[in-house]
Order: structure tokens, then C-alpha cells, then sequence
């Protein structure tokens, strides 16, 4: 059979409902949705609401979907509504309705503001192939904007390797701004013999899908040596 509760924000149906009338907790088990008034999906197989606190915790195979079809997947998640934030922990990923996929074992969306951080490790490919790893984000999903500051670094489809101190990704243009850069080149794609060792140092760069301008830069194609 299958249950469903009004809990006030949530609309919750589950296999097994239980309504804890004194602690005001509501605890739904196996195949579990919550929808809120918003139309923002929570499904789990176990959900606890706190009705005093409307703060709804989600464990077990967790997938949250918002109103622009973003999905979130996770093992555990936390939903707190009067402040509109989202914390998923462990194995989390977010995929956006523009094909891009971030992998942190943490991740905080604020479902108001539209933004999206994890203080953790986190990776970010999008549809091309290209990978972001970087200690600490924040995306922007109006502004399409990823910024990181910290040990980053980027492999691109070309197996190209950037190391940046600061970085700032438009997904929307697929344009990069980034401070404090070194690179380490694929001499393949770069159309150069494995003698030679492609690489640069800048104080800052600007790359699109066509193009990539350095300020203040070092650049040189000469073949590593150790003490050289």
C-alpha cells in the first residue's frame, strides 16, 4: 500500500508512513517522495520531517530534482526549508539541465539564490570532456558561473593540464578567466614530437574555445631538464 501525509510544506508518500504526534516527526520508509509547495521532488527510502523545525532529512539512494530539472544524487541529504538550503553528504553529484556534472562528497545548494558550494574536493566535467578538480567552488546557476579559489586544476579534451590559484568558468560561453596559471601541454595536439615539452607560466589567462591570451607570460616548447 502506499501512504501519503500532508506535513505542511511537503506532500509525503511512502510504502510505510509513522507520525510521531508528540515529537511532531513525521517518517516515511521505502519508496519515499516528498514534494513542496514549490514543486521541488525529494525521493529516498527513508525520509524523517520535523514539522516544528520544517527540516526534512533524506537517507538511501537520495535524488532531489529542482524546478529547472537540476538533479541532485546522493546517500544522505538535509533539506532545511525556511532558509531554502539543501546539504548533501557523501557520494554527491549535481547534474544541470546544461549537461554539466559536479562530484563532491559535500555540496550546500541554496534553492533561493540559486547557488551552488561545496568546501570539499570537488570535480566538475562538462559535455565536452573537460575536468575541473578544485578544493572549494561556488556555481552561480543564473550567472552560469563557476569560481574557485585555491589548488585547481583543469585536464582538457586535448589532455592539456592547468594549474590555477584562482579561476572563474562562464559555462554558458565556455570562456575561462584565471590567475596565478601554469600549463603543462599534450605535444600531440600541440603538433610537436614527445622531444619537446610544451609549458607556460602567467600571471593570468583567458581562454575560449578558439583562442588563449596570457598576461605577463613564459612560454617555451624546450625539452625539461633537471637544474635547467
Amino acid at each position: 500500500f502506499n501512504f501519503s501525509a500532508n506535513a505542511d510544506e511537503f506532500n509525503i508518500s511512502a510504502v510505510e508512513i509513522t507520525i510521531d504526534k508528540q515529537n511532531n516527526i513525521i517518517i516515511g520508509k521505502g519508496s519515499v517522495v516528498a514534494t513542496d509547495k514549490q514543486g521541488q521532488i525529494v525521493k529516498a527510502n527513508k525520509i524523517i520531517y520535523e514539522r516544528s523545525k520544517e527540516l526534512l532529512e533524506a537517507e538511501g539512494s537520495v535524488e532531489i530534482i529542482d524546478k529547472e530539472d537540476n538533479i541532485l544524487t546522493t546517500d544522505r541529504a538535509t533539506f532545511d526549508k525556511p532558509n531554502n538550503i539543501i546539504n548533501s553528504y557523501k557520494n554527491s553529484a549535481l547534474i544541470t539541465k546544461d549537461d554539466y556534472k559536479l562530484k563532491s562528497n559535500r555540496i550546500i545548494y541554496n534553492t533561493e539564490k540559486k547557488l551552488i558550494s561545496s568546501p570539499q574536493n570537488s570535480i566538475l566535467t562538462d559535455g565536452d570532456g573537460n575536468i575541473v578538480t578544485s578544493s572549494m567552488f561556488q556555481y552561480d546557476l543564473e550567472k552560469k558561473m563557476f569560481s574557485s579559489i585555491g589548488n585547481i586544476k583543469i585536464i582538457d579534451a586535448n589532455k592539456n593540464k592547468y594549474f590555477f590559484k584562482e579561476l572563474h568558468v562562464d559555462t554558458a560561453k565556455k570562456e575561462i578567466i584565471g590567475s596565478d596559471v601554469s600549463a603543462v601541454l599534450d605535444q600531440e595536439s600541440f603538433g610537436l614530437s614527445k622531444e619537446n615539452d610544451p609549458r607556460f607560466v602567467a600571471n593570468d589567462i583567458y581562454i575560449s574555445k578558439f583562442k588563449s591570451n596570457m598576461s605577463k607570460g613564459i612560454f617555451t616548447v624546450c625539452k625539461k631538464r633537471d637544474g635547467k
